[in-house]
């Protein structure tokens, strides 16, 4: 990536970081699989040229890192980390929405100002300019114009040769890119070739130069027995010849008139033809329709009544001097023998025209069709062939629940069938029935009908369905007295009718009936009675609603609270058959808090318990709150987010002093105190104690050691001057360890949310000493102290209740106590200080 992208993406990164769900963003690169793989790649296979790697990355942790993020904790460098990691489906990604000012060349021109992504621009080229290049443009999605900019390149074709017998005009009098010559011919003269040619873009003019040719031409050439017609006698004109009546053209009957002014080819010659007079026929004639005999004179042959003509009916004179056809023939019209169908005979010998035979069938057979037949001046036999049909109207199909009996034991016509039912079953129809001509038997048949109910009396305001029925294949028939129906239905027996009412009423009387072998149905007929239960009783800060708007019998009744209540009961209920509403009814109860949870050293007070209600969060002096100091009780009966902590303020470490110590005595948070001691030769100027206040601040200035101007020294302790030697020794060990410290570098820690880089917690300067050990004034126990941390404090150097403040606002302590004026030294931890 470009430095201007990457400027752009950790600028976009560092806006939205706040809203981000994670401070790593897969940017789409990886490394190629293998441990030992140093190749990273983006996920389009180009090779990653210039990685902006983070500070020691990539580590390739546990061997399994093999995927770049932009790391946030890294200033938005590059990071490797694992590709299974759930963040990793986001992609840094930046669609512009326009694209910036277009680039263009010497003498191009841009038609367009739109320069959304989308949108499109055209180059343009002065006169006489050819575009080289792409003429349009098109805004793309990553903010660029498509292609490159075109250059405008000058043309010049030169001038144009004169032309003989004519003229040339250059439009708009130029000679350069796309400019056009006009090419005209004088009188008399056609033009041959194109009429108009441009300069191309390789600098020539397009074709060729075109010619001016004479186009009249005279009048063409006659023939005898011919006429001829000209369509002028400009070039591309023609002369059509044509001969008269009786004459034959020779040659070619269309000329042209070409440049120059001939007429193509030769005239054609006209020949005078005839075929003399056709021959006659026995019982026909003929007749010349045009009235000659030369070529192309037509006759037509006629026969007279009852004959037909055999052979060519028209003819034509042709081109050779004969006619097209030999002459035809009359012969006496004549019909076929007749087709004689089986079963059947024809009455009649003579078959020629005008002519009649008569069908007839055998015994048996019935005649289908006209029985006579006349032979037609046509040739054909009138009507169509009649046939003889055998009459048997076959067997009935079998009956359910009865039976059929043929009672000649024959099918054919006027045989007789008789039918019969099984028991409990009657006959709905003829008894008998009979084999007519038209092969149907009489009547239609009948059929064997069960014994069954009639239809069940339907109460009013009652509701029926029937079960059992065979005739509804296992399913239930309901019915109303809005879908009742004129027709009758019928039952068989051993079905069941049950009654329930409508809406509001109950069923009084027995509900079942049963169809029995009687055909009627069994008991009375049950009766709908309207039950009503009432309003149901309303409730304290709630609402009752019906659903039906109605309280009769199965109507249901809704309850709801009001906000900031709860039901506690039912929620609904139901109208009963005796009348009343089914349970009791319910109580909208006050929605309230339990006590809102507090943290250890946090004080709370509570407004009210209701839906609103405030809890007030408080923490002691010297603590700061870390949360939201209020919490409300919602609509559910719990306290909106969650209880703050108090967290002591903390002054930090105070840092060192040159030429003397500092003793962090119990800690750095509030109220604690720290003392300032002298190396051997300088004196403190400045306060012994100082404490850190509620402000996170320590109390005072901080104090200085300065070289003292009278520095006694007691010759005579042998051991003070060996603790003095050894207390530098072990400064100057101490010292040694700090630069060893500052020397050693950080060691990165990797962590699969957020990679941050963490150091080792370690003392920085040696000469603080830390007793957080001590128990501060809040009675924060931190550890067990030293027992032996001024084992080398004389007695009579000691003081009582170096600590103890004037008073309980006050952020100054009591001096520090006055030793001997000798200047005698103290060793602490073997380090010997005033």
């Amino acid at each position: 990536m470009g430095l201007a992208t990457t400027n752009f993406l950790h600028a976009e990164l560092e806006r939205r970081k706040p809203n981000l769900k994670t401070q790593l963003v897969w940017i789409g690169a990886q490394k190629e699989p293998g441990l030992t793989s140093r190749t990273w790649k983006w996920v389009d296979g180009e090779l990653i040229s210039r990685p902006s790697w983070g500070k020691d990355q990539p580590n390739n942790y546990n061997g399994e890192q093999n995927c770049v993020v932009l790391d946030g904790g890294r200033s938005w460098l590059w990071n490797d980390v694992g590709c299974n990691l759930d963040y990793l489906h986001w992609i840094c990604q930046h669609s512009p929405l326009f694209c910036g000012s277009p680039d263009k060349k010497l003498n191009t021109t841009i038609v367009g100002n739109n320069y959304e992504v989308g949108s499109q621009i055209q180059y343009n080229c002065p006169i006489g300019h050819r575009l080289i290049g792409i003429e349009n443009r098109t805004c793309e999605k990553n903010g660029f114009w498509s292609g490159e900019a075109p250059s405008c390149r000058f043309v010049d074709c030169g001038s144009l040769n004169d032309l003989k017998h004519g003229s040339v005009t250059l439009i708009d009098n130029r000679t350069t890119f796309a400019a056009k010559a006009h090419y005209t011919c004088h009188e008399n003269y056609t033009l041959i070739g194109h009429e108009y040619r441009t300069c191309g873009k390789d600098g020539l003019w397009s074709d060729q130069a075109p010619q001016c040719l004479f186009d009249w031409c005279p009048d063409p050439p006659e023939t005898n027995g011919g006429v001829v017609v000209t369509s002028g006698k400009r070039t591309g004109d023609t002369a059509t010849y044509s001969c008269q009546s009786g004459y034959i053209l020779f040659g070619q009957s269309v000329l042209s008139c070409g440049l120059g002014g001939q007429w193509s080819g030769k005239a054609p010659t006209c020949k005078y033809v005839d075929c003399g007079a056709p021959p006659n026929i026995d019982n026909g004639r003929y007749e010349l329709i045009n009235g000659t005999t030369s070529v192309e004179s037509i006759i037509r042959y006629t026969c007279d009544n009852d004959y037909w003509l055999e052979g060519e009916k028209t003819q034509k004179c042709t081109r050779e001097g004969k006619w097209s056809a030999d002459a035809p023939s009359c012969l006496l019209i004549s019909c076929e023998e007749p087709e004689v169908p089986a079963g059947s005979f024809v009455v009649g010998y003579d078959f020629n025209v005008h002519s009649t035979i008569e069908y007839h069938c055998e015994v048996g057979h019935i005649l289908r069709g006209e029985s006579q037949r006349t032979c037609d001046i046509d040739g054909e036999w009138t009507g169509s062939v009649p046939f003889c049909e055998y009459i048997d109207c076959g067997k009935v199909p079998t009956m359910l629940y009865g039976s059929v009996t043929y009672t000649n034991d024959t099918t054919y016509l006027g045989s007789e069938i008789s039918y019969s039912c099984v028991r409990n079953y009657r006959l709905v129809g003829v008894p008998k029935r009979y084999c007519q001509e038209s092969k149907m038997w009489s009547d239609s048949a009948p059929k064997c009908e069960e014994i069954r109910c009639p239809e069940p009396i339907l109460a009013e305001h009652s509701i029926l369905s029937v079960t059992g029925n065979d005739r509804m294949y296992g399913r239930t028939l309901i019915r109303t007295s809005e879908t009742t129906s004129a027709a009758s239905t019928t039952y068989k027996i051993g079905a069941i009718v049950k009654y329930r009412c409508e809406r509001g009423y109950k069923v009084v009387g027995e509900p079942l009936s049963t169809c029995e072998d009687t055909g009627k149905w069994s008991g009375d007929t049950p009766q709908c009675v309207y039950v009503d239960c009432g309003p149901p009783e309303n409730i304290a800060n709630g609402k009752v609603t019906m659903v039906s708007n109605a309280t009769y019998y199965g109507a249901l009744a809704l309850y709801y609270c009001d906000t900031n209540y709860e039901l506690d009961g039912v929620s609904r209920r139901l109208c009963q058959e005796n009348g009343t509403w089914s349970l009791d009814p319910p109580v909208c109860k006050e929605i309230q808090c339990k006590d809102p949870d507090v943290l250890e050293g946090v004080m709370v007070s509570v407004s009210t318990y209701s839906v609103g209600g405030i809890a007030h969060y408080s923490c002691p002096r010297g603590h700061t709150m870390q949360g939201n100091s209020t919490r409300t009780c919602l609509i559910k009966g719990n306290w909106s987010e969650r209880a703050p902590t108090c967290i002591p303020v903390d002054c930090k470490n105070p840092g060192t002093i040159e030429n003397g110590r500092v003793l962090v005595m119990n800690g750095t948070t509030y109220n604690s105190a720290i003392e300032y001691h002298c190396i051997p030769h300088f004196q403190r100027i400045g306060p012994y104690l100082r404490k850190c206040l509620e402000n996170g601040e320590w109390s005072g200035e901080e104090p200085r050691c300065e070289l003292a101007v009278e520095d006694t020294q007691d010759n005579s302790t042998i051991g003070t001057n060996i603790g003095i030697g050894a207390g530098i020794v072990v400064f100057l060990l101490i010292l040694l360890g700090i630069i060893y410290l500052k020397l050693r570098r950080a060691t990165p820690v990797k962590n699969t949310e957020n990679v941050v880089g963490s150091e080792r917690k370690e003392d920085r300067n040696a000469a603080v000493m830390s007793y957080a050990t001590l128990s501060d004034r809040n009675g924060y126990m931190h550890g067990p102290m030293p027992p032996d941390i001024y084992e080398n404090i004389h007695d009579d150097n000691m003081y009582d209740s170096p600590y103890e403040e004037t008073s309980r606002d006050s952020g100054t302590y009591e001096p520090e106590p006055v030793g001997k004026t000798n200047g005698a030294m103290v060793t602490i931890n073997g380090v010997a200080v005033r």
